[in-house]
């Protein structure tokens, strides 16, 4: 039998003609003569007096920064504060070759880099490193607004004095020097966000807002030398609802039919529960499915408040010496009311199904209980860094730098749920595609005649009583708690003559602190007699009317409305007397507490030199580091209670055992970065480097899962009664992940706003995560004892590669007559492809149909990443175009090594902004995302498996902002 196959694009049917449309004007606008180039000026004087801002001042940045790096770099920045014309930090860095994000609620978040996931990455701000909120090492950037930030740089080379971490490359944003930008500014913006899902809300004006506020000086003292400082503030309140369909995250497949063997949950090969397979034979030829738990219809409403601050200090007591100290804090809050209806028994006596020949569903019969759920989520999120930096002149010839950190994070969630369910009824399903929602056609209580015995199930579902079969109420809560500390001392010193310019050596530690409770949850269920009450008081106390119009309009959703209830309301009304109370900091095996400290000595000569008469600069370095990783794990506590016959029996005492785990290890990083002068405006640059990525900290916990064995016989030794009953939480013997990288870079700097760059890069790596066994020491009832413990997280010996080729071009045609030379272009593709394999591992699938599922590629990888941003600026107006293109990618799920592959279907996203200076001062703008509504979808195992299609509509923003 053929393999199953990956999803495939053309699967996930047609898009609209004004998307059509839209990306065929922006490719012809790319196929402008080429004539145009060729008719540049080449007075160099006369290019340098252009005066360029806004959009064309950040190309031509980044033009420069590109030039005059010491190694391989793309970056994007602005001389003033808040002057980037995106909306959001993680907006910035998609505009940057090779750079993407992942479209999470219609925004751009976690980042990848040429194609290696977030966790290959590694982001620090002024290089420092960054904490963060949840259980990996991917950085939140929308916590640093845009309208704070000063630019961002993505090393994708690296040398010796960069802080490691990054296999991929690293990410560093800027926040302003005050002295630097060396003048007065006040800056203030308001802006009003308008989202059409939002207004589609009874009584709401879909109105949202983002503002900001900054402000910029120097001067000079008569005996302190001179002072310059920065302060700002960033706030918005926005809304992100969404509309979507979505399936549960366990898959199975299932091959027995109800109709032949009367079983309830369907089966593979018989199994235990004594179904048999369909079509008789050997299972594995005959026809089976992929099936999920449940399927589900989603209304939800979000808001988002943030806040964020930025200050900065900069003194020159004089000449010699320069102290900076800046810092940043954000405040995060928002909240989702999430309002679902259910099929909750996905894998009921399912019948009469159909399949493509991927074996995924494409319709079925099945019998389910239909649920209302309701969901009130809160989390909050506050950030805060500070960090100081003291340069010293000595003499001459050597310099000192200083710097000192501290950057930490924390984050709490709570979710109130209650859900009530109707009596189980016969439903029959139908798929939909990338577009569309998949469909329940009929609802009915007999399942000979489907017909006959249909209900009006779209009405019946209006009334609360229809889902008085039974209810219950769950609270949920966990804590996250993230910190870093670090130091850091370098000394550069430069040479005279001879063929090093410079040598840079330096110290660099950092403890970072890791404490995440694992997240708790409690539950009551309504007893059977109390039902019909509780629905009575919930329709009477809790029902409200359908909070919005047009639902499912874009996705040609089967249904439109169900009855809705106050979440929180109907969540006491179930609780009555008593009492849940979640309490995450009580210790349970899956806590991860744990401190990663790593000290960095390293060493980087510069050079400078000729190769025929060819100038030849560069830099060799060397870093050595020491990770050690301390991890203090939590099991249950047992107490051993021997019988009068000799056994024993392990009861639970209400305790918890503690054991600290140690591990430390050391990585030697080399780099060597060259870059020839092939002429005035041809750089040829190579670099060869080792690098490497840390595991996320969610793999590093060292709790421990002790279960009973079950089994008749009598035991004499605690040995014999855990015996493959311990499973691990996670393994902090687990280490860095080293990569041995080589770049290629070669850049055309036809003029200071014209660069084209094509870049070579090949990377070698061990990154393919697993599970292993091994033994360890248990305690119990205050002993040690030695098993083998289950499912232990490793990075498997197995060598992957990527290589993957950039293409950049950025052009300003200057020479055209005026309006038209104001028209520039930014082009960018990254083609990466990867021998890296990410089998198919859904616990709940049977090794036999695993085996036969084409295994996905690196998580985060799109093998192709296209943006083109077309624009064009005169005196007093600004318009950019832009489209972002990223071909599908695995998404990984969290720490869980047992769940289905996930594949997100690729993304476009086509977004305006435009700017008009009504004043000197004032400046009114307008900006649109996604203007063609694109949907986000999820597939899982094969084309056509839709785990989640989401719709989250177009983003309106107008401002006014004034600039003194």
């Amino acid at each position: 039998m053929n393999h199953i196959k990956k999803l495939s694009t053309q699967n996930a049917g047609s898009r609209s003609v004004l998307k059509k449309t839209l990306l065929a004007s922006m490719l012809s606008t790319l196929l402008l003569p080429s004539y145009t180039m060729a008719a540049e000026s080449e007075d160099a004087d006369s290019i340098e007096t252009i005066t360029v801002s806004g959009i064309a001042e950040s190309y031509r940045n980044a033009i420069n920064e590109k030039r005059a790096a010491p190694t391989i770099v793309d970056a994007l920045s602005s001389s003033d504060i808040g002057a980037l014309p995106d909306l959001s930090v993680a907006e910035t860095l998609e505009r940057i070759t090779g750079v993407t994000g992942d479209r999470f609620k219609g925004n751009a978040s976690e980042i990848s880099i040429r194609g290696l996931g977030p966790f290959l990455g590694f982001s620090t701000v002024n290089g420092r490193a960054i904490s963060s909120g949840s259980g990996n090492r991917s950085v939140a950037f929308s916590q640093f607004p845009s309208e704070l930030v000063n630019g961002v740089t993505v090393y994708k080379a690296q040398t010796a004095d960069l802080l490691e971490g990054g296999v991929s490359g690293l990410i560093d944003l800027g926040t302003i020097r005050p002295l630097d930008y060396g003048k007065e500014r006040l800056q203030a913006e308001i802006k009003l966000a308008y989202n059409p899902y939002q207004a589609k809300f009874d009584g709401d004006d879909g109105i949202g807002q983002r503002s900001s506020l900054s402000y910029t000086n120097t001067f000079e003292t008569d005996n302190l030398g001179e002072v310059g400082f920065a302060i700002g503030y960033a706030g918005r309140r926005t809304s992100s609802p969404e509309e979507s369909y979505n399936t549960s995250s366990t898959l199975r497949n299932c091959n027995s039919d109800y109709l032949l063997d009367g079983g309830s949950n369907c089966s593979f090969e018989g199994g235990a529960d004594g179904n048999a397979a369909a079509n008789g034979g050997e299972a594995i030829d005959g026809d089976y499915y992929f099936i999920p738990n449940s399927f589900y219809y989603r209304q939800m409403e979000s808001k988002e408040k943030r806040d964020a601050a930025i200050f900065a200090l900069q003194w020159q007591p004089n000449e010699d010496v320069d102290v900076n100290i800046d810092g940043q804090w954000s405040d995060r809050n928002y909240f989702e009311d999430r309002h679902d209806l259910y099929f909750d028994d996905g894998r009921r006596r399912i019948h009469d199904w159909e399949t493509n020949d991927d074996h995924i569903l494409t319709s079925y019969s099945g019998e389910s209980r239909i649920s209302s759920y309701g969901e009130y989520r809160v989390r909050d999120e506050e950030y805060k860094g500070l960090g100081a930096n003291v340069e010293w002149q000595v003499n001459d010839n050597f310099k000192l730098i200083a710097d000192a950190a501290y950057s930490g994070t924390e984050r709490w969630q709570t979710r109130t749920y209650a859900r009530f369910r109707s009596d189980r009824l016969f439903y029959q399903w139908q798929a939909g595609n990338g577009d569309d929602f998949a469909t329940v056609s009929n609802v009915y209580t007999d399942n000979d005649d489907p017909t006959g015995s249909s209900i009006d199930w779209l009405s019946e579902i209006q009334d609360l009583s229809f889902f008085g079969a039974n209810s219950e109420a769950r609270s949920y809560r966990f804590d996250i708690k993230d910190s870093i500390n670090s130091y850091k001392l370098d000394g550069i010193y430069t040479f005279d003559e001879g063929f090093f310019s410079s040598v840079k050596m330096g110290l660099a530690s950092s403890s970072h602190k890791h404490l995440n409770y694992q997240e708790e949850s409690q539950s009551f269920a309504t007893p059977s007699e109390n039902n019909d009450a509780v629905v009575a008081q919930l329709k009477s106390d809790c029902q409200v009317d359908w909070p919005q119009s047009d639902y499912g309009d874009d996705a040609n959703s089967p249904v439109s409305t169900w009855a809705q209830f106050d979440t929180k309301c109907a969540h006491a009304l179930i609780l009555g007397d008593n009492q849940l109370d979640p309490s995450p900091k009580d210790p349970t095996s899956g806590d991860i507490d744990l401190v990663e400290d790593v000290t960095s000595v390293y060493a980087v000569g510069n050079f400078v030199t000729e190769v025929g008469d060819k100038f030849l600069t560069g830099n060799i370095g060397l870093r050595y580091v020491t990770t050690d990783v301390t991890s203090q794990g939590i099991s249950t506590g047992y107490n051993v209670v021997t019988g009068n016959n000799g056994a024993i029996d392990l009861v639970s005492n209400g305790d918890v055992e503690y054991t600290t785990f140690k591990n430390s290890y050391s990585n030697l990083l080399p780099s060597l970065n060259l870059s020839l002068e092939l002429s005035d405006d041809l750089i040829l640059r190579g670099a060869v480097f080792a690098g490497i990525s840390r595991p996320d900290m969610w793999y590093l916990g060292a709790g421990r899962d002790i279960g009973i064995n079950n089994s008749d016989e009598d035991f004499t030794t605690v040995e014999d009664a855990i015996e493959n009953q311990v499973t691990a939480r996670g393994n902090p013997n687990l280490e860095a992940i080293e990569s041995n990288n080589y770049d290629l870079n070669l850049s055309w700097y036809y003029e200071s706003d014209t660069m084209l760059s094509a870049a070579l890069y090949y990377k070698t790596f061990n990154a393919k995560f697993g599970t292993t066994s091994a033994d360890e020491d248990i305690r119990i009832d205050g002993q040690t004892y030695t098993t083998t413990v289950q499912g232990i997280p490793e990075v498997q010996d197995e060598d992957s590669s990527i290589k993957g080729i950039e293409l950049t071009a950025m052009h300003k045609f200057n020479s055209l007559p005026a309006p038209f030379d104001g028209l520039g272009i930014s082009t960018t593709y990254n083609y990466a492809d990867s021998d890296f394999e990410t089998p198919e591992a859904g616990g709940s699938i049977t090794q036999e149909a695993r085996d036969m599922v084409e295994p996905g590629n690196l998580a985060g990888l799109s093998k192709h990443n296209f943006t083109n941003q077309v624009y064009w600026e005169s005196d007093d107006i600004s318009i950019r175009l832009s489209y972002k293109y990223r071909s599908e990618y695995l998404k990984p799920f969290g720490a869980n090594l047992a769940q289905t592959n996930r594949f997100v279907d690729d993304t476009q996203s086509v977004d305006l902004s435009t700017s008009y200076k009504i004043h000197k001062n004032f400046k009114l703008k307008f900006q649109a995302l996604n203007l063609t509504n694109e949907s986000y979808v999820e597939q899982r195992v094969a084309s056509e498996s839709y785990n989640r299609i989401e719709y989250s509509g177009v983003k309106y923003y107008v401002g006014l902002q004034y600039r003194m």
